[in-house]
């Protein structure tokens, strides 16, 4: 049996690149594996994590909380790679799922719930943060357009009637 033991939490590098690996950080994520070999172990903790969290009960609402935040300031032309990414997250969930077996303690998982709940309130507030951004951001926009199509007007002597 396979125990991992986090000593630091910080899931969100956990899906950091392979270099990040290679180069020996993790992310700062504090990892010990009893009864794991030598190697690849490092891989293999961060299989087994992702795992962990790809079978959590609030990690499609984080998925979702995650794609909403890209998609408020997304051209409308990009949408469609964020829906490809999403269909093959479907796919990543899936093989994860398969390869789940409970390897946390109980007080990792108490950590990792408030983590993933923590993390699921900073993004949807921050999704209406952006949100709001883009609204004034969109209102200034128009409104200096306005200006300049008035300033047009007065340079050319041409009003509308």
């Amino acid at each position: 049996m396979v125990i991992v033991h986090l000593h630091e939490l910080d899931y969100k590098n956990l899906w950091a690149t392979d270099e990040i690996l290679e180069s020996g950080d993790q992310g700062g994520l504090g990892v010990e594996i009893a009864g794991g070999g030598s190697g690849d172990g490092g891989e293999q903790q961060r299989q087994l994590l992702k795992a962990e969290i790809a079978v959590h009960p609030l990690y499609e609402q984080l998925l979702a909380a995650h794609v909403g935040c890209l998609r408020v300031a997304t051209p409308i032309d990009h949408l469609p790679l964020i829906d490809a990414q999403l269909a093959q997250s479907h796919n990543l969930l899936r093989n994860y799922a398969t390869q789940h077996r409970p390897v946390l303690s109980p007080q990792d998982k108490h950590d990792l719930d408030n983590f993933v709940t923590q993390y699921l309130l900073v993004l949807c507030s921050f999704k209406e943060q952006l949100q709001q951004h883009v609204r004034v951001h969109a209102v200034e926009a128009v409104m200096a357009c306005r200006e300049i199509e008035q300033s047009l007007h007065d340079l050319t002597g041409m009003h509308d009637t």
